[in-house]
Formats: C-alpha cells, sequence, structure tokens
C-alpha cells in the first residue's frame, strides 16, 4: 500500500485536531486514528506530525519497555520505515518497521536480520524469539 499524497497542510491540520482531542491519551490517539478514512490515517502515521511512540502503540496496543518508549518518542513517524532500535540484549537487537504501512520487527544481529515478524503480534513474538531456547 502506497502512502497517499495529501496536502501538507491539510494534514497539518488533521494531525492537530487529532493530537488535540486525544492529548497524551495514546489508547486515545489510537482510536482516533482508526476512526479516520484509511488515506489520511496512512498519511499521519508516515508523517512527520506524529512520533514513532505514537504509530508503534496504535499498531501493536502496547508500551515498550521504557528505553524503547524513549527512543521512540524521540523519532518522527517517518523514521520508522528505516527502523528504529526498540530492544534486544548484549548481542541481538529489536527494530520497529513500517513497511507499506503495516508494522513489523526484525531481530538483528549487527546487520543480519535473523528473523522478521509482521502484524499486530510482531513486536511480542519478537520478544518471544530473545527469550526462546537456547537464548
Amino acid at each position: 500500500m502506497e502512502v497517499p499524497v495529501i496536502d501538507p497542510f491539510e494534514l497539518a491540520v488533521l494531525a492537530d485536531r487529532v493530537l488535540q482531542i486525544a492529548g497524551e491519551d495514546v489508547k486515545m490517539l489510537a482510536e482516533v486514528l482508526e476512526s479516520l478514512d484509511p488515506d489520511s490515517r496512512a498519511a499521519l502515521l508516515d508523517s512527520d506530525l506524529l512520533n514513532a511512540y505514537q504509530v508503534f502503540f496504535y499498531h501493536f496496543r502496547e508500551v515498550p519497555e521504557p528505553l524503547a518508549e524513549d527512543r521512540l518518542l524521540l523519532h518522527a513517524a517517518q523514521e520508522s520505515r528505516e527502523g528504529i532500535l526498540v530492544g534486544g540484549d548484549e548481542d541481538l537487537d529489536v527494530y520497529f518497521i513500517t513497511r507499506d504501512g503495516k508494522p513489523e520487527t526484525e531481530v538483528r544481529e549487527a546487520d543480519v536480520v535473523l528473523a522478521r515478524f509482521e502484524g499486530e503480534d510482531a513486536y511480542r513474538r519478537a520478544r518471544a524469539f530473545l527469550a526462546g531456547p537456547g537464548r
């Protein structure tokens, strides 16, 4: 799904309205985003008008570990296309990524992708991979 092109001014006005309604409540923000038409929602989720934490919560409906939350708060939503480090252990890293508007997580060792998970349970599955047998 290609991200729709929406007039930047209109998108900024929409983001302002959405954020006024939701305030600091990410659960409310997810509900408001869900109520938008698919094109507007996709454009906002891939913009610099929301932060990556808001996009992470929208897709997974869970709060990540505190360090991951801090990292996500510091990045614009659109940066999730490249991947944002959200966890891991001494050997492996977990990245949050959005591809074509869909959430993914990757477990990497240096630059090598060991596992990729897609969908609303991708973050939970990546954490389970890290905690799996032999780890």
